[in-house]
């Protein structure tokens, strides 16, 4: 082809079709954004990615085998440790909102975590248990490094003498986790697929994790596929 202009819906289709899964769906939002912006700046005189929507398999969350995640939090070696297993098995807050947490966005008090995001606040209310692990984990923090000004809850020897306040290494964070062979990203995955599990209610479970209504409802769809929405994509 010498111009865009000579692509049509069929070309479309068949670039589309020798892809699968993720990178399927990637290519179509890509293509049609692109040949969208191409007929506005009118270098092109119709958009041949429109109507092309081909199906592909949806990857569902998948939790973790019942004896994986038992004693997890009893098994950390440190309060800091059991305190963060804890954020993740119980109110599965992603890593990197664990990592970035400071020590103002903890209120004991109320039993409250504030979560600060991109343009949000999600707050987090705790179970005894983090309550109970929270002073524990304050005081081996005060303990271990009385000096540190590093204004986040959770720290490590490098981060606690680090002058420029930076937040627990993610590669840190994961080894928390590494004993007992399982990702943050498994552990957080496993507590939303239980919470869903028990509700049908994709409201209850943004409010209580603070996520978005595309993911409570793949979430919806994995334990109740009886009562799943149809994708307007497979269509």
């Amino acid at each position: 082809m010498d111009s865009l202009r000579e692509v049509t819906n069929a070309d479309v289709h068949d670039a589309v079709s020798a892809t699968h899964g993720y990178a399927c769906a990637q290519l179509q939002v890509t293509l049609r954004s692109l040949f969208r912006s191409l007929k506005q700046e009118r270098l092109i005189f119709h958009n041949p990615a429109r109507g092309v929507k081909l199906s592909y398999p949806r990857r569902l969350p998948v939790p973790l085998p019942s004896d994986r995640p038992a004693g997890l939090v009893d098994k950390a070696p440190t309060h800091l440790a059991k305190l963060t297993i804890a954020l993740v098995a119980i109110h599965a807050l992603p890593g990197a909102d664990i990592r970035w947490l400071r020590l103002d966005d903890l209120d004991r008090h109320r039993g409250r975590l504030t979560v600060a995001r991109a343009g949000r606040t999600h707050v987090v209310y705790l179970d005894e248990l983090t309550l109970n692990l929270a002073p524990a984990g304050l005081h081996e923090r005060t303990r271990r490094w009385p000096r540190t000004t590093n204004p986040h809850l959770l720290i490590t020897q490098q981060s606690a003498t680090d002058n420029r306040d930076r937040p627990m290494h993610a590669v840190s964070f994961r080894m928390l986790f590494a004993p007992r062979g399982i990702t943050p990203s498994q552990l957080r995955i496993d507590r939303l697929y239980d919470e869903a599990r028990h509700t049908a209610d994709p409201v209850h479970l943004m409010r209580t994790f603070g996520i978005s209504t595309n993911t409570a409802m793949t979430y919806l769809e994995a334990t109740h596929p009886e009562r799943a929405r149809p994708d307007p994509t497979r269509a």
